[in-house]
């Protein structure tokens, strides 16, 4: 019934780019079953601008990886996650689909390592742009989860945007397009990234405006709020959605190249008093899992639907 596992990411506005909606699709989300289940016929193009694929990542040997190969291949009888994909275009030919590579679970350690000079970097390009042909992907979506954190080194700061540089001046070639995922945290955002040579790079840069708040702070607060609550104070200030992305444009980021993480999902914590709610409410514990994630402190849009629709 409520299908879109989807996370949205909107909005540019500016004349750069007009209206600029990613929208990304969990391939992992193939296995979960009931109405957290989607397979890729069940996404609706004409919702987003671009589509993208998460997650390929990177060997020990720096080449692209594909994460999941019955998923995303053909090969032995596979679900061609990838051609499926990029067949949405067959119904919108002014939708683009992009290959994210990277993500949390893939960390920061051999991104780092690749970044390191510029033959490792050219490894990694090379058999990404081979990929990216191969299955009709219009560009990459790069996610560094995140470049000096995470077992990364001080010097993948600048390694990085040389990585950039190459990437977008290969892609570019081809008629592809670069775009980034960066980090919220004002800390990260000052040791990891040069932004306004970052800037120069790359085409859309989708900050994870989300996640801000969880079970992990022990207490309630929205995960993503557009502006702070009325309590906050002192580092808490900053945790919205508002002032993450006025920092992101005061160091140095047009404005016209930012998209804002929108989540379709929830974040939920078990109250320590059922007497104590709202914001900043004790909550020693996460959520209870939803039947489909089973991730406790986190809901899918359907898992939230399904349970505060319904009841």
């Amino acid at each position: 019934m409520w299908k879109p596992l989807l996370l949205l990411l909107s909005v540019s506005t500016l004349p750069l780019i007009e209206g600029a909606v990613l929208c990304y699709f969990e391939s992992w989300a193939v296995y979960r079953i009931g109405d957290g289940k989607v397979e890729i016929s069940e996404l609706e193009p004409a919702l987003c601008t671009h589509y993208i694929y998460a997650f390929a990542g990177i060997n020990a040997d720096f080449t692209i990886r594909v994460l999941d190969p019955w998923a995303d291949l053909c090969d032995g009888g596979g679900k061609c996650g990838y051609d499926k994909f990029t067949a949405m275009k067959n119904t919108d030919p002014s939708l683009l689909t992009l290959l994210a590579v990277g993500g949390w679970n893939d960390g920061s350690v051999l991104y780092s390592k690749m970044a390191e000079t510029a033959e490792t970097r050219a490894v990694f390009i090379k058999s990404a742009i081979q990929l990216l042909k191969l299955h009709n992907f219009d560009g990459l979506d790069f996610c560094w989860t995140y470049p000096t954190q995470n077992g990364g080194a001080p010097e993948d700061r600048v390694n990085y945007v040389h990585l950039l540089r190459e990437l977008k001046e290969a892609l570019e070639a081809e008629g592809m397009v670069l775009t980034i995922s960066v980090s919220p945290s004002k800390s990260i955002i000052n040791e990891a990234y040069d932004v306004p040579a970052i800037a120069q790079h790359v085409d859309l840069v989708s900050v994870t405006t989300y996640d801000l708040h969880g079970p992990w702070d022990h207490y309630t607060h929205h995960h993503s709020g557009l502006y702070a609550f009325s309590e906050d104070t002192g580092d808490n200030l900053f945790l919205n959605v508002d002032a993450v992305i006025s920092y992101w444009v005061a160091e140095g980021m047009p404005a016209n190249k930012l998209v804002m993480g929108v989540p379709m999902f929830g974040r939920c914590w078990t109250l320590d008093s059922v007497d104590t709610h709202g914001y900043y409410a004790p909550a020693s514990l996460p959520g209870e899992a939803g039947p489909w994630t089973s991730t406790k402190g986190f809901m899918a849009y359907a898992e939230v639907c399904s349970t505060f629709l319904l009841g």
